[in-house]
């Protein structure tokens, strides 16, 4: 089903057919409605554009698969110096816990109700898992719990959910991230 899921990038809109759909994110704003009140919307901005080139680099390194995946991505996509250490420590972590990435930016649809688009399917520890990108300042765990439990929802049942944490000017890691109990996630859908 998740084939006939579109996303319209320019109106950040999801589409089942012709019905549009809530987005994950959408669904999120009304779990945390003051997640990000008082914080200027040029602020936000950037930083929702900072994150989603750090993802887009990803994503070229995870399909592309460069020999040599920094220099690759320097030499073609001119990444800022922040965005040239994030991509160093998703690296690092990638080598050190044993990432094998399955999928990359994989759109997701749970029944006709919302959609989405997590960032990976990968192997952690030779489990099955489900991992979410943050390039914030501060990690908001259960943010991403709530966000990875409704990917998993809509794409099928995995072992463990993850955060991947890339704060610019700081070193990044892994964490694991608690699952939320279908029945509160049954509520707000």
């Amino acid at each position: 089903m998740s084939d006939s899921v579109r996303f319209d990038e320019f109106t950040h809109t999801y589409y089942l057919g012709d019905k549009v759909i809530p987005s994950v994110t959408q669904i999120l704003q009304e779990v945390f409605p003051d997640k990000y009140k008082g914080v200027p919307k040029d602020v936000l901005q950037k930083k929702a554009e900072y994150g989603t080139q750090v993802h887009k680099f990803i994503e070229i390194i995870e399909t592309k698969k460069p020999k040599r995946p920094l220099a690759y991505i320097k030499r073609y996509y001119k990444p800022d110096i922040y965005q040239i250490e994030s991509i160093k420590q998703y690296l690092e972590i990638k080598k050190q816990k044993g990432i094998s990435v399955l999928e990359s930016e994989k759109k997701v649809v749970y029944k006709d109700l919302y959609a989405g688009t997590l960032d990976m399917v990968a192997k952690v520890n030779d489990k099955l898992t489900i991992v979410d990108i943050k390039t914030t300042s501060i990690l908001d765990k259960e943010y991403v719990s709530w966000q990875t439990s409704l990917y998993e929802k809509a794409y099928k049942s995995v072992e463990e959910l993850y955060v991947l944490w890339l704060p610019k000017g700081h070193l990044g890691k892994l964490e694991k991230v608690e699952r939320i109990d279908n029945e509160l996630l049954e509520a707000v859908i």
